[in-house]
């Protein structure tokens, strides 16, 4: 592939990219809310996340489109065309993608039925393990602190309506927010 091209082929996912966050921005430009003093319409975050999504791709499409191919420093090996051959390919794990996708259409479904706090804190889990990981007292606590401090962020701090769930799992979620002061 010619050096041009290369740069070209780079740069196209961040050119998507950038087209899907200027899409989204101009959505989220155009929610319609009755707003309320002294809290946060529902446009906020969706149009910060997109700018910020859209800046991000701005700048690595320029620096793919114009920047200078980078050179290897001083103290960085050169390879040679021996340790290309002798080098081993990345190990492909297909079916761990696939596990991952249905960890996280299976989120999809059920966050509204188990609640935000149940069903993050599972997916969490999972892909833990999907991960490779195995050490199950520190997937646990990763889980659940890292669920109640989404919870806690989301519902505290930036006052997003999340998902209660359904009864019996209804009542986790409200202890949890009394508990935290969530109202």
């Amino acid at each position: 592939m010619t050096g041009r091209r290369a740069h070209l082929t780079r740069a196209l996912p961040y050119v998507v990219s950038g087209i899907a966050a200027a899409f989204l921005y101009y959505t989220a430009a155009h929610f319609e809310f009755h707003p309320r003093p002294g809290t946060l319409g529902p446009d906020v975050w969706p149009k910060s996340i997109s700018l910020l999504m859209l800046l991000v791709s701005l700048y690595k499409t320029v620096e793919l489109l114009f920047g200078r191919v980078r050179e290897p420093g001083p103290y960085q090996a050169l390879g040679t065309a021996e340790d290309d051959a002798s080098a081993e390919p990345a190990q492909r794990h297909p079916w761990l993608l696939l596990l991952g996708v249905g960890a996280t259409l299976a989120y999809v479904a059920l966050v509204t039925t188990m609640g935000f706090f149940l069903c993050t804190a599972a997916y969490l889990a999972a892909f833990l393990w999907i991960g490779g990981y195995r050490r199950r007292w520190i997937i646990a606590a990763t889980s659940v602190l890292g669920a109640l401090l989404l919870m806690f962020v989301f519902m505290k701090l930036v006052y997003v309506s999340l998902p209660i769930g359904t009864p019996p799992f209804s009542a986790v979620t409200l202890a949890l927010m009394q508990l935290m002061g969530i109202r």
